[in-house]
């Protein structure tokens, strides 16, 4: 039986076990002591698109996150539950301090997050054409973030411009009424391709469209990827809302 994959804008895994290491990682095994904020780039926007997937997202980001760090756990009345139990914590903007697990992100998810991988699913093929055309020439390509030259082509990533990712997909689902409105299946039983579609094909169709208008595709490096400064999905409206 295939693995339920974890698919975030910027990082993927082909297992949920898989996608949980990485974070255990980041929290046991990447030099972080208790108190101590999530300080690499790569790290924190890790957590950032996870914190996207988890089922209390709103609740949790509240105004906006300042950082994440790491702290003892606790139960609900405060008190320590042991002496290794640490965790990853989000201290918001307005002061804040709440916990956050990265199991239940990864395990439950959310509609929005279903429907974002849906969304990345029905346009991979495109995504992996667009960077095999860059390098095509046999030479390397200039990243579109940094400049600097990307010899291979498995150290490239593929990269929405602008519109972000998130700003191309909070458009369309908006256009439909909401995520909501986006329902997803698993791909059909025996397929190659691991994930979800768009239930309503006459819906992937109209994504389809959208995207070819409006989506501005780029390759750069995982590590220039991950290091992109955060952009509201709010910030960008089509010339023509309707298209």
């Amino acid at each position: 039986m295939a693995g339920i994959p974890v698919v975030l804008e910027t990082f993927s895994w082909s297992t949920r076990r898989a996608a949980e290491a990485a974070f255990r990682d980041i929290l046991r095994n990447s030099g972080y002591s208790v108190g101590d904020v999530v300080s690499d780039p790569v790290h924190h926007r890790m957590l950032i698109e996870l914190l996207e997937r988890h089922p209390d997202h709103v609740e949790k980001s509240g105004p906006g996150v300042q950082e994440f760090f790491i702290a003892r756990t606790r139960d609900a009345s405060g008190v320590f539950v042991g002496a290794n139990a640490i965790g990853i914590w989000i201290r918001r903007i307005d002061g804040e301090e709440v916990d956050f697990s990265y199991t239940s992100a990864i395990r439950q998810h959310s509609v929005k997050s279903d429907a974002k991988e849906a969304l990345r699913f029905e346009v991979d093929d495109r995504r992996q054409g667009y960077r095999e055309a860059r390098f095509a020439a046999g030479k390397g390509v200039r990243s579109d973030l940094s400049g600097d030259e990307i010899e291979h082509l498995r150290d490239a990533q593929v990269i929405y411009m602008s519109p972000t990712w998130g700003q191309l997909t909070h458009q369309f689902a908006e256009s439909e009424g909401g995520w909501e409105k986006l329902t997803v299946t698993p791909a059909a039983s025996g397929s190659a391709a691991v994930g979800s579609r768009l239930a309503d094909r006459s819906q992937a169709g109209r994504w389809l469209v959208f995207h070819t208008r409006h989506a501005n595709l780029g390759v750069a490096t995982a590590s220039e990827a991950s290091r992109r400064r955060e952009i509201s999905d709010l910030g960008w409206v089509p010339d023509d809302p309707s298209a």
